[in-house]
Formats: C-alpha cells, structure tokens, sequence
C-alpha cells in the first residue's frame, strides 16, 4: 500500500497557513497535498493573491472551484435547466438557497469548500489513503468548543486531525512568522476574517473596514442583494427586522447600541492597525 497522504484546505487566512505549515513541518511537501476552494468570487483580490504567493513560494495549492453538481443532484440541476458542471457563484448559490447563508444556517461553507474539495479529492485518490488537516480552532465559535486533536471525518470518511484546535489566533500568527511566510495582507489592515470579502459573520469593525478600505466590497454585495432581493446580513441592525447592506454599514459607524455616530470610527483609517502585531 502507498504512504499516506495528508490534504489540508487553504482558505488564505492564518488557521488554515498554521495548520498547513505543522503538516509541512511533520511530513514534508511529499506526502502533503494543500487544496483550495474559492469562495465563489466573495474573495477580495490580496486574498487571491496571497494564496498564489503561498503556492508559488511555499507549497503547491490545488485550487477547484466549486460547481452546481456539488451542490444540487444531477436530477435536480436538470428540472431547473442548470448545468451541474457550471461554476457555483457565491450570489447564484444564494439565489438557490432564495437567501444568503447565515451564522445559523452556514450552507456556504459545505456548498463551497467541503463539497468542491470532497469531489476533488475522491477524483484523485479513489483509493482512500489519506488523512485530512484543518485549521479548526476551539475558541472560534461555540460550535467548535469541543473539537479534538484526531476525530473521524464522517463528511470524507477518514481520519481527521486539528492540530491548532487548542491555539489562540496570534499563536497560530507567531507560529508562521516564526517560519518566515508572508501572511494575508488585510490581517495588517486590520481585519479578523479574511477568507470572504465581507463574511457572513463579519463584526461591525470588519465591515466598517470593508466600506472605508475597499467600498468596491459593499457595492459588490448592493448588486448581489438587488439580484437575489435578498438581504446579504442576517438582522443585525437594532430596531429594524430586514437590514440592507447600506444600512448595515451606517450601523457600523455607530457606538454599541447604535444610537450615534462615533468621529473615531468614521476617521480614515491608519495604513496600518493589525491587532495581532504585524505592524511591526
């Protein structure tokens, strides 16, 4: 039987680079194979670019994009008139869905990354032989508090391992530059959430951030949210029940409580302003 092999995803943020720089480290580029999914075009170009870099420099990335076929039966796409084998855009998963995903119904993340990688994967080693990484970190989410160091994979049906799950999020930060890698520019930019532009679950700095860096971001999701006449943010706005993108940016600039306008928050922002110590 041939060696093992190892496959983590590259998302473009610092979980997914730490946990793919411990596979490096443990089992070297032979036996490691590093793939990633596009967020259906919700990536913001230094994002792109990073992972290209990363390719180039560190690791060979397989990128596959997703398609309607990992998401909706052959059957399915043929009653709709889609073509399984088209690309799975971000707004056109939505329009699907007949909404945008939500931090209580993340359909984007199976849709988009697990699905397309799971394909991927079962093209290139029917045989089953390998294990697979992620960047899983415990303190991230409620939903994660309890993920371990080796688990089984139901989703892939393998042997799954985490090995920045009990990490916080600057020892996975130290850890790579403490190897010399070139991290995601928009971290020194001051986001937290880099692998979509914007998250569904991004806080109110990182969209505030995303309208004064890069308003193209926001008029990015206008379009989508007028196409899919869906609102891309799940309620969030105090007081109101829909809430469209301009005015999830309005509440942005606002203190906690959303009652008035902070001159702080609304300052253009320093060219640099990472928290995690990378203005250095």
């Amino acid at each position: 039987m041939s060696e093992l092999i190892y496959i983590g995803g590259v998302s473009g943020g610092i979980d997914s680079q730490a946990a793919a720089r411990f596979m490096l480290n443990r089992y070297g580029s032979a036996r490691v194979v590093l793939v990633n999914s596009d967020a259906g075009g919700n990536e913001h170009p230094l994002t792109i670019e990073h992972i290209d870099w990363y390719s180039e420099h560190v690791c060979p990335i397989e990128k596959v994009n997703a398609k309607v076929g990992d998401f909706r039966t052959d059957e399915w796409c043929e009653k709709e008139g889609l073509d399984p084998d088209a690309n799975l855009t971000f707004p056109e998963l939505a329009r699907i869905k007949g909404r945008f995903p939500s931090r209580k119904a993340q359909f984007c993340t199976e849709a988009l990354k697990l699905a397309p990688i799971r394909r991927w994967i079962e093209e290139h080693y029917p045989n089953g032989n390998y294990a697979r990484f992620t960047g899983v970190r415990r303190d991230e989410s409620p939903s994660r508090s309890q993920r371990e160091w080796q688990e089984w994979d139901d989703y892939y049906d393998c042997e799954l391992y985490n090995p920045v799950f009990d990490w916080t999020k600057q020892m996975c930060f130290d850890y790579v530059k403490h190897h010399g890698e070139q991290i995601n520019p928009l971290y020194t930019l001051g986001f937290s959430r880099v692998g979509c532009a914007p998250c569904i679950n991004s806080g109110k700095d990182d969209i505030l951030n995303w309208a004064t860096r890069f308003p193209e971001m926001i008029d990015k999701v206008r379009a989508w949210e007028q196409q899919v006449r869906r609102t891309f943010f799940a309620p969030c706005v105090p007081g109101m029940e829909i809430n469209w993108i301009d005015e999830v940016v309005a509440w942005a600039k606002t203190d906690r409580g959303g009652r008035q306008n902070n001159l702080f928050r609304i300052l253009p922002p320093p060219s640099c302003e990472s928290r995690f110590g990378l203005c250095e």
